[in-house]
């Protein structure tokens, strides 16, 4: 499947196999953050085609006001995945992040910021 066609949240799920229904009762009475989080872990398997990388691509986002207002993409950075930092989070190319970052800004809002906004 070509990455470009994951283009929401619902289509990440469903690569998983996994239905909006079953994700929000399984995360139901999570933080907005963790749920933010959890929403994270299933784009980026969705995107790197159901596979979890060690080293790769995140997005980097500008966020000046500590806020979801102003929070836009801003570029990539490479690194390696630790069990500790960024566990799942990894994109395998600069083209995968890039996209990551200019497809589901509300998605990675929702993690950084803690707002659903």
């Amino acid at each position: 499947m070509d990455f470009k066609q994951i283009n929401t949240f619902e289509k990440a799920l469903e690569f998983k196999g996994e239905t909006l229904e079953q994700f929000n009762e399984r995360t139901k009475g999570m933080d907005v953050d963790m749920k933010g989080l959890e929403k994270i872990h299933v784009i980026v398997f969705a995107l790197n085609g159901g596979k979890h990388v060690k080293e790769g691509y995140y997005p980097w986002f500008y966020n000046p006001n500590r806020s979801s207002v102003s929070f836009s993409f801003n570029v990539f950075n490479y690194d390696s995945d630790h069990a500790f930092v960024c566990a799942r989070q990894l994109l395998e190319t600069r083209e995968l992040a890039r996209y990551a970052g200019d497809t589901f800004p509300l998605e990675y809002s929702q993690y950084i910021n803690n707002t659903n906004d």
